[in-house]
């Protein structure tokens, strides 16, 4: 029997989210009915949030720092910790909306400036410019109406030259997060429309023995909702869920959308990435099928969702029987159809790419794979024409826009190359 910890609307009826200030437990610490397990901040006030129940806090959802909207659920009690579950356990073959995936969404936060100033800046922001000793007042922010975020902090460190690595306690991790080694995780970010559960085709290929995170965007799977959030805003998301797991250094693959955030994470500062493998990235040129984009989130039937998922890929058989209807399981379980159609109202207006990595691809300087299916119909194979020299290119025969389901076992051989290569750099 467990228990959730929500924000409920006591932090503020008229508050759409709040900050995740402290906690007051960690994972596997006894809890008791009445005591305050964490606290909260809104734009008006902190509030202490109280166990309902007795128990072990077995979960923590959303790290300090964490901007949530209301109704989030923050954490779990439960009479007892779980039993670990085996890393080799068979994944299932269609999406799983309950994977266990911290949720996302760092909107921004207020804090006081001289003389009272109201300084608009995002969580992440917030903990980068404390861990390197920055003063946010003394920031300009690039974000809407002027909010600062980590790319600010990032450019004001780079301005100033090196300072020394802070140290800092890393957050409590969810029990199912808990790393089984000391190696550096392997982070695969989905794409549009999916979620974690995209990458269980490939799973059971990779490598035994290394940690694997399955970080899901804004408006995906289990991770909260961003009113038209823009590919950084994304890419922070991802990037808090990272920082939770307690990683120092980590390995990225990216598909499609989840590329471009890929390749916007291999520049921040707080976890160092060793290497890229991008799948048919987005960011790379500007065309994109935008009859895709807005047919497959305004599908409502398996009848009219199927042609669009079997654009997706070279051959229909590849996809899983099934598939449709799951899809819209969790399209109606978490209700993210809405937000999804946004999300690509606001990333690819007028079905064009707005968004651009080239350049962050030319300054990351570790090991860079990209695959591509020669039957994307998505995203043209030819975008790798703006790839920089060091980019290693491979262009699979067969495969449409999904080459980690149609060809998983030669996708998953290609990431670990690339990991080793990052190991003997």
């Amino acid at each position: 029997m467990s228990g959730d910890i929500t924000l409920a609307g006591g932090a503020g009826e008229y508050m759409e989210s709040a900050t995740v200030v402290s906690w007051s437990a960690g994972v596997g610490d006894p809890v008791k009915a009445g005591e305050v397990v964490v606290v909260v901040e809104t734009a008006k006030a902190a509030t202490e949030i109280e166990a309902e129940r007795d128990g072990i806090l077995v979960e923590i959802l959303t790290p300090e720092g964490s901007e949530v909207g209301i109704g989030a659920v923050l954490g779990r009690i439960a009479d007892s910790l779980p039993a670990p579950v085996p890393q080799a356990a068979a994944q299932p073959s269609v999406p799983a909306p309950d994977m266990p995936v911290a949720p996302a969404g760092p909107a921004s936060a207020a804090i006081a400036g001289e003389a009272g100033r109201r300084i608009s800046i995002s969580p992440l922001a917030r903990r980068l410019a404390r861990q390197a000793g920055l003063d946010p007042a003394g920031l300009t922010g690039s974000g809407p109406g002027g909010r600062i975020k980590s790319r600010d902090v990032e450019r004001a460190l780079r301005e100033q030259g090196p300072v020394p690595a802070a140290v800092t306690a890393a957050p409590a991790l969810p029990v199912s997060a808990i790393p089984a080694t000391t190696a550096a995780p392997l982070v695969l970010i989905h794409g549009f429309g999916a979620n974690a559960a995209a990458w269980n085709m490939l799973r059971p290929h990779l490598d035994g023995g290394r940690q694997v995170l399955t970080p899901e965007l804004p408006g995906h799977g289990r991770a909260a909702a961003l009113s038209r959030p823009s590919l950084d805003d994304l890419a922070e998301a991802v990037l808090a869920q990272i920082e939770a797991s307690g990683a120092r250094e980590c390995d990225l693959v990216g598909h499609s959308l989840g590329g471009a955030v890929a390749a916007v994470l291999s520049g921040n500062l707080s976890v160092r990435v060793r290497s890229l493998t991008l799948i048919a990235p987005a960011g790379l040129g500007p065309e994109i099928d935008g009859a895709f984009l807005a047919g497959f989130p305004a599908a409502r039937t398996p009848e009219s969702l199927q042609p669009w998922l079997e654009r997706l890929v070279g051959d229909a058989a590849t996809l899983p029987r099934g598939y449709a209807q799951a899809v819209l399981r969790e399209r109606e379980r978490f209700g993210v159809g809405a937000a999804q159609a946004e999300l690509a109202q606001s990333l690819f207006p007028d079905g064009t790419q707005a968004l651009r990595i080239a350049a962050d691809l030319e300054r990351f300087t570790g090991p860079l794979k990209v695959i591509w299916g020669r039957g994307d119909r998505i995203i043209p194979q030819g975008h790798q024409s703006d790839l920089p020299g060091h980019a290693a290119c491979h262009r699979l025969a067969g495969t449409g826009h999904m080459p980690h389901i149609e060809a998983s076992a030669l996708v998953a051989r290609l990431v670990m190359q690339n990991l080793r290569g990052a190991e003997s750099n």
